[in-house]
This record gives structure tokens, sequence and C-alpha cells, in this order.
């Protein structure tokens, strides 16, 4: 199955007249020109309840660090700040701060809170958390020009990986797969061995994050052999996790776990991600960019 190459879509946002409006700080006004102002909702125990289990990827649009991407880091805490600034590629920087941001937005959209307001924290293994709102299970991933959220009210896991193809896919299959996993990928010639080690790697490692052991969990483990995109059911220690792979984005691995099954579908994902995104529009001024289906696009 070929993947689907997605299109890219600019987010914009703003003011009908484009006034900032009375009584309103330059990162308020911002916010809002950038689409980020959080408007009244439903809590997001309500909110979360109806999604089950989602899966948000924007593109991002790699231009020049300006004002605009440092207004909204001004918004995350000073801890956040100093982490993503510390990257001293303007790429590096887009990736960490689309990472940080977008639960953050998810959130005070959900909340009617300013995006200040929003205090995540960290698991012992480092797995991002929401205290004030247990029942909100979020994980992030980002590689090349993709980030990744993944939300719902089971644990979940996402990663998305880019395929290099100077990669030694074999030597690497060895030390880390199960030998199941290694005689699975020996059946398919070169270029379909790369696109499965891919897809399986992500499977794997989207597993670990939604437990909260990371890689240091062990990726031969366990076995998460699936073909196609099938969803697949693993048990991890006990515990019971489903698992898919997403077609989607063209040269990368991009799969999803949750402890509850019903995962979207693979076309069903992107959907979803589009109308998600058209509810809370999490524009992060010319930073964000959102993957569209083509219109003619088949599901595997």
């Amino acid at each position: 199955m070929r993947a689907i190459a997605l299109p890219r879509t600019q987010i914009r946002g703003g003011t009908d007249d484009g006034t900032d409006g009375p009584g309103r700080s330059s990162a308020d006004s911002m916010l809002s020109g950038s689409g980020l102002a959080p408007s009244p909702v439903q809590t997001s125990a309500v909110r979360m309840a109806t999604i089950q289990t989602g899966l948000l990827v924007v593109e991002l649009a790699l231009e020049p660090w300006g004002a605009a991407q440092a207004g909204l880091l001004e918004q995350l805490p000073a801890e956040e700040q100093s982490r993503i600034l510390r990257y001293r590629r303007d790429a590096d920087r887009y990736r960490s701060l689309a990472a940080a941001l977008l639960p953050r937005l998810l959130i005070s959209h959900q909340r009617a809170q300013p995006l200040a307001q929003i205090h995540i924290e960290r698991g012992p293994t480092g797995k991002p958390f929401y205290p004030a709102d247990p029942q909100l299970h979020f994980n992030l991933s980002h590689s090349g020009q993709f980030v990744a959220l993944a939300l719902g009210t089971s644990p979940v896991g996402v990663d998305v990986e880019q395929v290099r193809p100077t990669r030694d896919w074999d030597a690497i299959a060895k030390r880390f797969f199960t030998v199941e996993e290694q005689q699975w990928l020996a059946r398919f010639d070169n270029a379909e061995r790369r696109h499965r080690f891919v897809a399986l790697w992500s499977r794997k490692e989207s597993l670990l994050k939604a437990t909260g052991e990371g890689i240091a969990g062990g990726l031969s483990s366990f076995c998460a052999i699936a073909e196609d995109h099938a969803e697949i059911e693993i048990d991890h220690r006990g515990q019971r996790w489903f698992l898919r792979s997403y077609p989607a984005l063209t040269g990368y691995g991009l799969a999803l776990c949750s402890g509850a099954p019903g995962l979207p579908q693979p076309l069903q994902a992107q959907v979803r991600a589009a109308q998600f995104l058209d509810d809370i529009n999490p524009a992060i001024a010319t930073l964000v960019a959102m993957p569209r289906v083509a219109a003619d696009a088949k599901a595997p």
C-alpha cells in the first residue's frame, strides 16, 4: 500500500477588522490574531469522553524564527522557554515549540483558561501529564517536519519517525527487535523492508511511550507485527494495549497506541484531525500547517 501524499494547507486566523480590541495585552492580541485565544466550551472531562482516542498531526512550516514565534514562546513556563532556546537550529526550535504548545492549546480551549495558566508536568520517565485533569491523557512525538499529538481517556502513545535511507535497518533490527520480527522483515525486498521496519519501530515505540517506559522499557520485550494498517492487540506486562500504523505521511512512519480499543481508521484519523483542528483552531502563527486528505484518497 502506498502512503498518501498530503498537501499542505496553511492555517490562518485573525479578527474581522484587524483590531486588537480594548484592554488587551500584546500577547493576548497575538493569540487572538493567531486563532489561539480560548473560548468557553464544556469541561475537558466531558469533551474528552466524546473523543476516546484522537490523533492530530501538524506539519511545520519551517520559516525563520521571528517575533510571532518569540511571542508564543513567552506564553510557556520559563523552564520550557529555556529548553527550547537551547536549540541552535530554527527547525529544532519549531518542533519543540509546537510540541510544547499543542497540548496546552487543547487544554486552554477546553477549560477556557489563558495559555500561561496551563501547567503540564512530567512523570519519573519524562512522560508529560496534566495534573489538574487525570482523565485527560496525551502524548507527543516529532520528527522532520511533523509533530503528532495523541489524546484520549486512556493512556496513549504516539510515534512519528522519518525514514532515513542510509541507515542499516538489518543491524538495528537484530539489536532491538524480536527474532520473530526479524524473520518477518526478512520476507520483504529492501525498499519494502525499510518501510515495514519504520512502521514496526513506530508501533513499538508508541506502546512504550503509552506505558511511560520509553525505549528503556525494551523494544524486544514484545512483538508488534501487523499486516498493513490493521489494529492489533498486545499484552505487555499484564496489560492490554491496542496499536495501529497510519500511512498518511509520505516518508514517515506514524503509529498510535491506546489502552482502549477502537483506534481511528487510517483515513478517519486524518479526517478527525481536520475536524478537531477546526474545532480548537490551534494555529501557531505561520508555524503550523495541517495535512489534509486528498478528496480522491482511498482507504487501504
